[in-house]
């Protein structure tokens, strides 16, 4: 091999063996591909002879170009959500990082159009959610100064038509280096690749999320484990081969208030219920005038300038002792009108709802004797011919094992109305559920019709 080869660093050109494609940058500092005979001309430009010494072999060009291939190929090329421009080895793999987030610098000074923009949106009567929104964003900000991973929520906003929730995410997307990614069709199981979402720190999801079903909400919460909480995640784009990355990101999702729309969320139940901080979004007068492109744009630019001194004031500010959790740095957060809404539409107290129709009437004849029995049984009792439930059940209880599930989320609520109606033991290795009846304060007289309890032999 030529001495020159082997005595001098290497060039600065990267091989992409997926796209066969190589890459150098340019007198601006950016990458950009080359085809080969670039790459060559490149080399050739760093005092590397094209022609060969001898007929017959390489020349200095073609040998270099062949080192290259071996030691300076990457198995991924583009943007990497947290990670400036460069040459980087992640999980084993050697990638290069085309562009850089550009981050605002925090300066001192004021920000009284975001402090009136959030105080109006955030703070609810006696409830100030604001620590919620300040202690989420500080977080993601000091993880991509750092250049550190870190795990996050997904931030909720849920609020009328012009509250400000998609304004808040453009903001955050100016915070968090200027890119973003729409995940909502990988997160609900509509497509499997995923590759767009690695080139952008904020995951936005917005009112375009139409999915309410519940199998699609529970993917949906699956996925906001998986991608805010897990390290290392696989990056599958179309025709190529999936590899780990580990992207430095946050999520956040806007969406209206009302119940239909609040389906989107997956129900609050343990698994998740730590990783997602739901807030209320009022809507309030903005602090100042809009309607017209040039008075939205004079708004947009008002708060765009603020961004430095806000961040240099969640830099100072300390999320208070009360609110810190050692994994997210801020405890998750609910409110409880949006939780309420999102209740009512759950479809375990949608099950509930069908269970105290079926088996008790819908009332509590004193108190009577609870009901007993797996949920294979209970199922196939609501789903009966002549129950006065059977068409809502069938609807509701769409895949095997939906009315265990249910039943297992609704013994663990914490809604003081539910808590303690739904218990279970195991017997002979089967799960036995006891649901108690609704309890009122005065005994309402039974329907001779329909008897508050199934007859015997469906609980065993």
């Amino acid at each position: 091999m030529s001495k020159i080869v082997t005595s001098i660093p290497l060039p600065p050109v990267f091989y992409h063996a997926t796209e066969t494609s190589y890459w150098r940058r340019d007198d601006a500092d950016r990458w950009f591909k080359v085809n080969e005979s670039g790459a060559k001309n490149f080399v050739a430009d760093r005092s590397y002879l094209k022609s060969p010494a001898n007929p017959g072999t390489n020349s200095e060009v073609d040998l270099c170009l062949m080192e290259i291939q071996a030691k300076q190929n990457i198995a991924y090329v583009g943007p990497l959500a947290g990670y400036d421009a460069g040459v980087y080895r992640v999980c084993g793999n050697q990638i290069l990082v085309t562009d850089s987030p550009q981050f605002i610098t925090p300066k001192p000074g004021g920000w009284p159009t975001l402090d009136a923009l959030f105080s109006g949106m955030l703070v609810d009567g006696i409830i100030d959610q604001r620590p919620y929104l300040y202690g989420w964003i500080k977080n993601a900000m000091e993880s991509f100064r750092q250049r550190r991973w870190k795990a996050s929520q997904l931030l909720a906003m849920a609020g009328p038509v012009g509250s400000g929730k998609s304004l808040t995410q453009n903001l955050l997307t100016v915070m968090f280096g200027g890119r973003s990614a729409k995940p909502y069709m990988f997160m609900t199981g509509n497509t499997q690749f995923n590759s767009h979402m690695f080139c952008a720190e904020h995951q936005m999801l917005e009112d375009e999320a139409e999915s309410v079903d519940i199998r699609s909400r529970r993917h949906f919460a699956s996925n906001i484990k998986t991608i805010l909480t897990g390290r290392d995640q696989n990056c599958h784009g179309k025709n190529r081969v999936a590899l780990i990355l580990q992207p430095r990101w946050r999520m956040s999702l806007s969406l209206n208030d009302d119940p239909e729309r609040l389906q989107v969320l997956p129900p609050l139940d343990q698994d998740v219920r730590d990783k997602i901080i739901v807030l209320k979004i009022c809507k309030a007068r903005m602090p100042m005038s809009t309607g017209d492109p040039e008075l939205d744009e004079q708004f947009w630019k008002k708060l765009v300038s603020e961004i430095p001194a806000f961040l240099y004031h969640l830099d100072q500010w300390q999320i208070p002792e009360n609110l810190r959790d050692d994994r997210y740095g801020i405890q998750a957060y609910h409110h409880p009108e949006i939780v309420e809404k999102l209740e009512q539409t759950s479809p375990e107290l949608r099950l509930l709802e069908l269970i105290d129709r079926a088996l008790f009437n819908g009332i509590a004849l004193g108190r009577p004797e609870p009901w007993e029995g797996s949920a294979a049984k209970l199922e196939a009792w609501l789903v009966r011919d002549h129950s006065p439930v059977q068409y809502e059940a069938r609807r509701l209880l769409t895949w095997q094992n939906a009315c265990g599930a249910y039943l297992g989320r609704l013994k663990d609520s914490d809604n003081e109305l539910i808590k303690g109606r739904i218990t279970k033991r195991v017997l002979h290795g089967q799960t036995i559920w006891t649901i108690r009846s609704p309890l009122h304060d005065e005994p309402v007289v039974e329907d001779p019709g329909q008897p508050p309890r199934p007859p015997e032999g469906l609980g065993q």
